[in-house]
């Protein structure tokens, strides 16, 4: 099926400048095409055209056609929208239906009146081909981000649309799922599918990729072919607030970035740290993590990285202490420390930081629970990070790269001396990596304990001075 963009011009408010400025796009049938560009320039709001969300969920001021084989989306109801598209979210939580994977899963297909056994056929051969066989039967509360994602994907895999939409798929994924998933794209491609496909992490999709649509300040500035675009240089790609588009191992990168890593431990005061003592963390009647002893001094900026599913999100609640089912000791200081007085101590930047956003405006949530907090200070944080210009914007109105970085501003505010970070660059593009390694590294140089859950290569050559991987 054909896809095309006429003219389309959308803002969510009369105060916005414009998510999607005069933009024209066409897409024919069995493309896989790339919408990458700086965050904020309107590519999930171009999924949310796509997709039916814009205007019958997402009101907004909209003009132009977006059609669907001719057909204007916005006049098709959303079953009929949903029997040739398919949407996998940037936030996956918000498309789920069910508390286990396999209703999950079979969810579509059962509004669709497919009959029981030929359902249950389906979950088979979909987990089969997707290698998922491990997350059947799940609660999906208890999943991963990463498992979250699969689990959404192959929701969307089993219902087989004439096109899949896929809004930041990679950010939550391990490199061994980033490579599961590149796969699945090539078995959806070979079986003449439409892709469509917004992301910021794009080196896997190289492979895969027939065109590539660069954006900024909601306009298409170019199109490229796969070819054209793999002869653009990282700094060129950079420039347009593009990651690499090639894998490069860890100690490339960081020749890249000029960072070295340190060895701080070997010159510290080893009673100046965070200490984990055989420490076994469990979930129900499963082991998570089993005697692990490590210690984290100030000034470093550890990176936590392993397998989706192997309890690093769990580890990082475990030690700033939200999570209080482990096994053996946590120390500060060579202080024994309890869950309470590790909350005291330590802020988390959630993975999903639409659980720690309260407050009605960007300032607000800054200054939430502090007292006479300086909104001077406030207001140069905010402005590091790039975000005072929305200032007095309610939160929930920022894209998710944007939330990220306010959570990461008030971790600074905070002035912890713990500070844990768990996937905190997905959905950021390469200018907003930079900000937010910036900004972990001056956090560093005041003494903070760093600790990073990320699968994000890049971001680990920028800014961490060192790496364990657990599992």
């Amino acid at each position: 099926m054909e896809v095309l963009l006429e003219n389309i011009n959308f803002s969510y408010n009369k105060s916005d400048s414009g998510a999607l400025k005069n933009l024209n796009l066409n897409i024919k049938q069995g493309e896989c095409v790339l919408l990458t560009g700086p965050s904020g320039c309107g590519k999930t709001t171009i999924t949310r055209i796509l997709n039916g969300l814009i205007p019958s969920f997402y009101r907004g001021n909209v003009t132009g056609n977006a059609l669907l084989d001719g057909k204007p989306i916005s006049q098709m109801k959303s079953y009929e929208i949903a029997e040739h598209i398919g949407s996998v979210f940037q936030n996956p939580r918000t498309q789920f239906f069910n508390v286990d994977t396999d209703s999950e899963i079979a969810f579509g297909l059962e509004n669709n009146a497919v009959p029981t056994d030929s359902i249950n056929e389906r979950i088979k051969t979909v987990t089969n081909s997707l290698k998922i066989q491990n997350l059947r039967g799940r609660d999906i509360f208890k999943l991963s981000g990463g498992e979250k994602q699969k689990i959404a994907f192959a929701s969307v895999y089993a219902m087989a649309p004439d096109i899949f939409l896929l809004d930041e798929p990679s950010s939550n994924l391990d490199a061994a799922g980033i490579d599961e998933l590149a796969k699945c794209l090539k078995k959806v491609k070979s079986e003449k599918k439409t892709i469509i496909i917004s992301e910021h992490r794009i080196y896997y999709l190289m492979d895969i990729v027939d065109k590539v649509v660069c954006m900024k300040d909601g306009k298409i500035v170019n199109i490229y072919t796969r070819d054209e675009f793999l002869k653009l240089e990282n700094s060129e790609l950079n420039s347009m607030g593009i990651r690499i588009s090639h894998v490069t191992d860890i100690n490339k990168n960081r020749n890249l970035f000029g960072n070295e890593l340190k060895n701080i431990s070997s010159s510290a005061d080893n009673t100046k740290c965070l200490k984990v003592k055989n420490l076994s963390i469990t979930r129900g009647k499963r082991t998570l993590l089993s005697n692990l002893s490590l210690e984290f001094y100030p000034g470093e900026i550890v990176g936590i990285t392993g397998r989706n599913g192997l309890g690093k999100t769990t580890f990082l609640r475990t030690v700033t202490g939200l999570y209080k089912d482990f096994n053996g000791e946590i120390s500060l200081d060579d202080r024994v420390m309890k869950s309470k007085d590790l909350c005291k101590e330590s802020y988390l930047v959630m993975q999903d930081v639409n659980y720690q956003l309260f407050a009605e405006s960007v300032r607000d949530e800054c200054t939430l629970g502090l007292r006479n907090a300086d909104k001077t200070s406030v207001d140069n944080v905010l402005d590091v990070l790039g975000l005072l210009k929305f200032a007095d914007r309610h939160p929930n109105t920022l894209s998710g790269g944007q939330k990220q970085r306010l959570s990461l501003a008030v971790s600074m505010i905070s002035d912890k001396r713990i500070i844990a970070l768990d996937e905190p660059t997905s959905g950021l593009d390469y200018e907003n990596m930079i900000r937010t390694s910036t900004v972990v590294k001056k956090l560093a140089e005041h003494g903070k304990i760093i600790l990073i859950v990320t699968h994000d290569e890049e971001f680990i050559a920028n800014c961490c001075t060192r790496v364990i991987k657990l599992g």
